[in-house]
């Protein structure tokens, strides 16, 4: 081996929540031949390349942090973007994370060595990392689409920022400002920059559900008392308990009725939804046509709906122009829309979305490649796009992913994430306390956990995929799949992560030194609840 390749026993990819937690629960398991590889120069994934006006978390703060660092000491009810990358920062000091991390290290292909028993790990500009283990922790929303299909976008001669590239430089103040798109960063940025700009000009293909999200400061009162244990261990429980009886029903009881059944139910449930909508929207907007076209021609659980209190109040006021004629093309000096109008800009603001992970295009052929030649990225083109416990896939083994294809149950990013984490460490700590180098999920594992998903994600995908119009979003994949969720509870997931069949993995590979776990378990396959 080359002197100048670094050799490891678990190489981490990505510095985000994802990698945090796995780092936590590696070290929990007495493991620390380790190393964190991120493409940036520090910690915080997302929330660290976001940096855009109006930048917020979409689901109540408390229930967006590490289950191992939870606290009440949060600003708002639901934080703005700084204030998580610095709780992250925290959490990263605190767990002591630094001496692991090694900035500017962009992983572009991983190579299985069978010889080795190694995942070869092939490093921008840099000599090449060698692992036992790889945990992908990859965040779902770092890299934004490669490029819009907008004709002319080359051609515009003014500022272009995306909201993972903020340009914190650039002076908006009395410019005239051209936001494309309404989801949840363009729904955020155009109200955000109003208040300086000359105006604002939101450009909507397709309208978005906006759920109003009041979001209230929270006194220093209010801190201390959210802060206390056992008000944290209460809002947990009473959140995990709701989530659990939700998603028991849409994942256990709906299924079990005929397809039929479902089928008339559906549109009954969107019709209610909206004309709750429509009623938000007459509050909001006083003009008729505006309010016709923000409605949205889908369900309200098509598509990602944006939480927002400011997006439709912005269109009302006038403050945001909202403008739906499609674009026909990019000028040098603003946008001409199909309509003929031409309106000039000073600054345009591409708002239109991330590389999914439930996309097949997301996996390039050739940047993961396992045993007797597997590539991920030529998999996923030709069949489905499953996993296993929405981390595993059979011909990987010693590889997990902790954002994957129905891997996402819906609870927070960190419940996700902390999951899958456990599941991966469970096994790396398995695969070194029976000394058999070697960990891969069976296929007969794999098959029996997608027939069981197929089965508890029966409503979910006759919702998105049959009952709505064909729509390519977050929730449904450009070969026409419902990857996005995970059809388990939060409890099941948790279960699952700790007590899967130990059975459901081979493990081989000659026998080396055993490594004890801090928490050795039994060799013996223990029942789970799917």
């Amino acid at each position: 081996m080359s002197p100048n390749v670094t050799e490891c026993e678990v190489a981490v990819i990505g510095a985000g929540p994802g990698g945090i937690a796995a780092a936590h629960y590696l070290l929990e398991a007495g493991i620390d031949d380790f190393v964190i590889l991120d493409r940036a120069d520090d910690f915080g994934g997302s929330w660290r390349d976001n940096t855009y006006p109006g930048l917020e978390v979409d689901i109540p703060t408390l229930l967006y942090q590490f289950s191992f660092a939870r606290t009440g000491r949060w600003s708002k009810l639901f934080a703005d973007g700084p204030e998580i990358h610095r709780y992250n920062l925290r959490v990263v000091d605190e767990l002591g994370l630094r001496p692991y991390f090694r900035a500017h290290h962009e992983v572009i292909a991983e190579r299985w060595d069978a010889d080795r028993a190694q995942w070869e790990l092939t490093i921008a500009g840099r000599d090449p990392v060698r692992a036992r283990y790889v945990i992908s922790a990859v965040g779902g929303y770092i890299n934004p689409k490669p490029g819009t299909d907008i004709p002319g976008f080359a051609d515009f001669k003014g500022k272009v920022l995306r909201p993972n590239h903020w340009d914190h430089s650039y002076d908006y103040s009395g410019k005239r400002v051209a936001v494309i798109g309404t989801g949840s960063s363009g729904a955020q940025i155009a109200p955000a920059v109003a208040g300086l700009a000359g105006s604002v000009h939101s450009y909507q293909r397709t309208p978005s559900w906006m759920i109003p999200k009041p979001n209230p400061r929270l006194s220093a009162r209010a801190q201390r008392f959210l802060d206390h244990r056992l008000t944290l261990a209460g809002i947990n429980a009473m959140t995990v308990g709701f989530m659990n009886v939700v998603l028991f029903g849409l994942f256990h009881i709906l299924p079990a009725l005929p397809e039929s059944v479902l089928r008339r139910a559906i549109p009954g449930y969107d019709m209610m939804a909206r004309r709750w909508y429509r009623k938000v929207l007459r509050d909001t907007i006083d003009d008729e046509t505006t309010r016709e076209k923000l409605m949205p021609p889908y369900g309200v659980m098509a598509r990602r709906p944006v939480m927002s209190s400011n997006f439709l109040q912005s269109v009302g006021s006038g403050a945001v122009t909202l403008v739906t004629s499609p674009i026909a093309r990019i000028t040098e000096t603003g946008i001409q829309t199909e309509d003929g109008t031409h309106r000039e800009a000073d600054l345009l603001v591409a708002a239109t979305g991330y590389e999914m992970f439930t996309d097949p295009e997301y996996y390039r052929v050739g940047a993961v490649v396992g045993r007797d030649g597997f590539d991920l990225g030529t998999y996923y083109r030709t069949h489905e796009m499953r996993t296993y416990g929405g981390c595993a896939m059979p011909g990987l083994p010693n590889r997990w992913v902790l954002v994957a294809p129905e891997g996402n149950q819906g609870q927070s990013w960190q419940v996700y994430v902390e999951a899958t984490a456990r599941h991966a460490v469970r096994i790396i700590g398995e695969s070194r306390r029976r000394g058999h180098p070697v960990a891969e999920v069976t296929g007969t594992a794999f098959a029996r956990w997608v027939r069981r998903m197929h089965h508890q994600g029966k409503a979910v995908r006759l919702y998105t995929t049959e009952c709505q119009p064909p729509m390519h979003t977050y929730f449904v994949n450009s070969k026409g799949e419902a990857r996005y969720y995970r059809p388990q509870t939060v409890g099941q997931m948790n279960r699952f992560s700790r007590r899967s069949p130990l059975s459901d993995y081979s493990f081989t590979g000659t026998p080396r030194r055993q490594m004890p776990l801090a928490t050795p378990e039994s060799e013996l396959a223990h029942d789970h609840t799917a």
